[in-house]
């Protein structure tokens, strides 16, 4: 009883550990980031308090509960349903997340707090992995293979993935609170080193497309932010001195010009159903398909098939999509052994095909009022975790990997559930 005691008296205190535990795992391996969701549900379902019921009501919570339910109902009705409720463990982590979320009173303290940590476990989780690179190149007398998916290997982390969890990390120390990770650093030359190790990390994780975003974003926000004319011109400057330094490392140069090669015979690709005229890629051309080419035409071929298949209105389902999108990746040749069960690697196309244009537009909806939420609240780092993450969802199905849904719902809703604190104030006066 005393315990119970104890523990009802450092509630606040416990929810604000579990957060940061949350974010504090994140970086690392796919067990511990589960342990912590794990931990951070149990004790706020075991004490959960009464008056937090009414935040269900808000579309920020509502709209989590409401997906996960969507899912449920898609793998029910899928012909394949057991495939379908397979994967109901990942899109449970948005429900999961939910309960934390209505559960704590969510202040700009600890977010403060959860961003400071998540800085931190960055910083030491991309440590770990350039030592693990170096001894592994050291062993081998060779860098080749320590970049992209080797780089984060030892995580079983996709490389894009990680890449984001580097940016957000950088933009926080950049832009949002730079004095206080000094403090928690102690000294100078500790914060540079943790801000070099932090884009070492970010240069081997070699995407193309968070690079070519932080390139841009950086720079427009510090031209923005900074009033002083020198100051602007000098970070200009520097960043674009940096950016060419960087690009021009060998392997970041070769997945640029490989990875963005767009030929004429790609951009005539028609999907059909007809086989008579239905293209069948060859040997040669999908050796040589790009990443943006591969995007285009799986793009395509999802697009198409989708409206012929009059699927429009609620997709293939979560148990079928991946069986009927097989099926067309073999009809022209893309399969088997080649690019047999790619997602379309397009979060918004991904969404479409596999619930319909009302899930889509649900899904839009959520990212517009996040959006607006962070305008209003003048939040950057919200406004710069929005951008970088509904970029990448261009180039890649984030949502069907459990750091994906972790990274994205788990800060996006420790942004918006801070309004109810405003709500609740605003009320109050």
């Amino acid at each position: 009883m005393k315990l119970v005691n104890l523990t009802l008296k450092r509630r606040d205190k416990i929810k604000l550990f579990l957060l940061c535990l949350i974010s504090a795992t994140l970086p690392f391996a796919v067990n511990l980031g589960n342990l912590a969701i794990i931990l951070a549900v149990s004790f706020n379902v075991l004490f959960f308090q009464k008056e937090n019921i009414h935040k269900i009501k808000n579309f920020k919570a509502w709209y989590l509960i409401v997906f996960f339910i969507i899912t449920v109902v898609s793998a029910f009705f899928s012909k394949n349903s057991a495939l379908g409720f397979k994967h109901l463990d990942l899109t449970l982590l948005i429900l999961l997340i939910a309960v934390v979320m209505i559960n704590t009173n969510i202040t700009k303290q600890v977010i403060s707090k959860v961003a400071r940590v998540f800085y931190l476990s960055s910083v030491l989780s991309t440590l770990i992995l350039l030592t693990y690179a170096i001894i592994k190149a050291i062993s081998n007398n060779s860098i080749e293979g320590l970049t992209f998916h080797e780089f984060t290997r030892l995580y079983d982390q996709h490389p894009v993935y990680f890449s984001m969890y580097l940016s957000v990390a950088l933009f926080y120390v950049f832009f949002i609170s730079s004095k206080e990770i000094r403090q928690v650093l102690k000294n100078k030359p500790l914060y540079i080193g943790s801000i070099l190790i932090l884009i070492s990390g970010l240069v081997l994780c070699a995407s193309k497309a968070v690079l070519a975003f932080n390139f841009i974003s950086f720079i427009v926000f510090f031209f923005f932010k900074v009033k002083s004319k020198k100051r602007k011109i000098g970070f200009i400057l520097t960043f674009s001195v940096l950016a060419v330094l960087i690009y021009n490392i060998s392997f970041i140069k070769e997945r640029f010009e490989n990875g963005l090669r767009f030929n004429d015979n790609i951009a005539s690709f028609q999907p059909t159903n007809d086989f008579t005229k239905k293209k069948l890629f060859t040997y040669e051309e999908k050796t040589d398909i790009s990443d943006l080419e591969l995007r285009y035409i799986l793009g395509k071929i999802n697009l198409y098939h989708t409206v012929k298949d009059k699927k429009v209105l609620f997709g293939y389902g979560q148990g079928d999509t991946k069986g009927y999108f097989n099926y067309y990746y073999f009809s022209y040749n893309l399969g088997p052994n080649w690019y047999e069960n790619f997602n379309v690697h397009n979060q918004y196309i991904h969404t479409f095909v596999m619930y319909g244009v009302f899930v889509l537009l649900f899904f839009v909806a959520y990212l517009f009022y996040s959006f607006k939420t962070a305008i209003l609240k003048k939040d950057q780092l919200h406004f710069y975790f929005l951008l970088l993450i509904c970029f990448v969802f261009i180039f890649e199905v984030v949502l069907v990997r459990n750091k994906g849904i972790i990274f994205f719902y788990f800060f996006n809703s420790l942004f918006l559930f801070n309004t109810f604190n405003l709500e609740n104030s605003n009320t109050r006066h």
